[in-house]
């Protein structure tokens, strides 16, 4: 084993840490940051490579409390509470801008639609069920022909990641917390049961009272290095970046869950909307999950001719989706695209808390591209399980322990939205023709 590293000096006899965090993305920032904010001193934060290179900088922003499982919900509305402090607390260095969350339905699935539009509400969510008619004359261009029942939250937004993760990296040094980039962590130092701290790729060992990781699609690397394992799969998933012409109608396109198509459609900057469907979503080979664990990011950069297809594919199919459903807003083409390597389990919810028979030991993970909207109130979580305090949302439901080792799965892409354009997505006719 190398040497043991002074946090200070760089070398030679080593201080020990109150905790390390493994991870400089949104989940484990917030975790130091809240960790630090709880009274502890020594807090580290260790990044492979620099911040906001991983998931959390390539993330679409949406923030949005529609979400099909009630912790999801509690848990967004944690991260919400605590973007709105950094925002104030910075003089606004980032914001998050409100463009609503409007979900679409068919005849269908409207029961789905209503029960969850009352259950938001009972968690104090200002959700709001509309009617075709309503939102034809809420969101001017919106085709509406296939729907029965929409569902709005209005406070729901968008936010530009790496704003927001710099803003809470400043407030951690700030309030004496240590970054430290370029700083790839093996395996976690295991002895008797209890983690004594990491050991980075270059054999050297820093020690620690608690040890965090939220390394996201690295995760179980660091883990198999350790001797442990989760139940986990890599997904593939592709996004690509249409633009408006009606600048007009610019400020007037939500953050939108079309679940007739089966279509998520977030803008990201006026006139430009990120979109993903199920033709672009699919479990990814060893070939491509290895190549990208490889590397310095999470996208997908080695490809091989199925991937172009499926993009092809995916690309075609969204131009069709949104020019259906934004009939008037002059939906032109494709004008970027990036394809990102996720980590999934077998009921598509991540796992956050302690590992199973280890002490002083906590894992947040698989987020599985939600980790944006998540991430604070997942890192608020983890600090609270460290410091053994109550925690704000019950996290029982994603414990790391709820799947047998042994179980192998198969990812299902449309498990997170029970609609049925995600279900049973649409076919395409021939006869329809793409515009260049």
């Amino acid at each position: 084993m190398g040497r043991s590293v002074n946090p200070k000096s760089g070398a030679g006899d080593g201080v020990k840490f109150q905790a390390i965090v493994v991870g400089g993305g949104i989940v484990g920032l917030s975790a130091a940051w809240h960790l630090i904010r709880s009274g502890l001193r020594r807090v580290l934060v260790l990044e492979r490579y620099i911040l906001a290179s991983g998931a959390t900088g390539l993330g679409t922003g949406s923030v949005h409390t529609q979400r099909w499982h009630a912790i999801d919900s509690a848990l967004i509305l944690r991260s919400k509470r605590v973007m709105r402090e950094l925002s104030e607390r910075s003089g606004g260095a980032f914001r998050l801008y409100p463009v609503g969350r409007l979900t679409l339905a068919g005849e269908r699935d409207e029961p789905i639609v209503r029960n969850y539009a009352a259950q938001l509400r009972s968690a104090g969510v200002d959700a709001v069920e509309l009617s075709p008619r309503e939102v034809a004359e809420r969101f001017p261009g919106v085709n509406v022909s296939d729907v029965a029942v929409a569902l709005h939250t209005g406070d729901d937004g968008i936010v530009y990641p790496p704003a927001l993760l710099w803003t809470l990296a400043g407030f951690f040094r700030n309030d004496g917390g240590t970054i430290w980039e370029g700083c790839e962590v093996r395996r976690i130092a295991v002895e008797h049961r209890v983690a004594r701290g990491i050991e980075l790729a270059n054999g050297d060992t820093i020690e620690s009272d608690r040890v965090i990781v939220a390394a996201g699609i690295w995760t179980r690397q660091i883990l198999r290095a350790s001797g442990f394992d989760l139940v986990l799969k890599h997904s593939v998933a592709h996004t690509a970046v249409v633009t408006v012409g009606r600048a007009d109608l610019w400020l007037q396109v939500p953050s939108l869950l079309d679940g007739t198509q089966g279509l998520i459609a977030i803008p990201r900057n006026p006139g430009t909307i990120m979109a993903s469907n199920a033709a672009g979503e699919y479990e990814a080979s060893k070939e491509t999950a290895q190549a990208v664990l490889k590397a310095r990011s999470v996208e997908v950069q080695r490809a091989d001719a199925a991937f172009f297809e499926k993009k092809a594919v995916q690309q075609r199919h969204i131009l069709r989706q949104l020019r259906h459903r934004y009939r008037d807003h002059d939906v032109r083409g494709v004008v970027g695209h990036w394809a990102g390597l996720l980590d999934g389990t077998p009921d598509s919810h991540p796992y956050v808390g302690p590992f199973p028979k280890v002490e002083a030991f906590w894992v947040g993970c698989c987020l599985t591209g939600y980790g944006v909207q998540r991430g604070p109130g997942v890192g608020e979580a983890l600090a609270q399980l460290a410091l053994e305090r109550p925690l704000s949302v019950d996290m029982d439901a994603y414990r790391l322990d709820r799947f047998d080792p042994a179980f192998d799965f198969q990812i299902d892409m449309s498990g997170d939205n029970p609609f049925e354009g995600f279900r049973e997505p649409r076919e395409w006719p021939a006869m329809v023709t793409d515009r260049e």
